[in-house]
């Protein structure tokens, strides 16, 4: 039997945790991570692993401000809930704009992710993912940015 509140759950902190990235809520995402969270990010350009809270605060103080920002969107989750334990494959599409380089990311990949019960409340005991497309350009001259999601 499908457990559908705890899918639902899940569902709901997955989509924080995207929202915490795209605005750097810190204290948004700490709530989210079991402590002992393991991250890891395969990409063609960049492989990436943090091991615990503390790491994975200070990738996201340094790696999301005001001038490396984007837009996470997480699709067609698969959740397997098992007791106070649960996998998640999520489809990922992403933009990221990089004003220090100057250059606009578009791309695609496949999250996977552990999610435990702590205290009643879900959380991300492992995360990361493995890139299925990646497109990196400069940012067109002509284009404005009139808002940004981090200040």
């Amino acid at each position: 039997m499908l457990d559908l509140v705890a899918i639902e759950q899940i569902k709901q902190l997955k989509a924080r945790y995207f929202r915490g990235i795209d605005t750097c809520n810190l204290e948004l995402l700490r709530g989210l991570f079991a402590p002992e969270v393991q991250i890891r990010f395969d990409s063609p350009t960049y492989q990436l692993e943090l091991n615990g809270l503390e790491q994975a605060m200070e990738f996201y103080r340094t790696s999301f401000t005001n001038r490396r920002f984007g837009m996470h969107n997480g699709h067609t989750p698969e959740i397997v809930v098992d007791g106070d334990e649960a996998t998640g494959l999520w489809y990922l599409n992403d933009v990221f704009i990089n004003l220090d380089e100057q250059t606009l990311l578009n791309g695609s990949a496949i999250y996977e992710d552990r999610y435990i019960k702590v205290q009643g409340e879900w959380r991300i005991l492992q995360t990361g993912y493995k890139r299925l497309l990646e497109m990196i350009g400069p940012l067109d001259a002509q284009w404005r940015i009139t808002s940004q999601p981090i200040n």
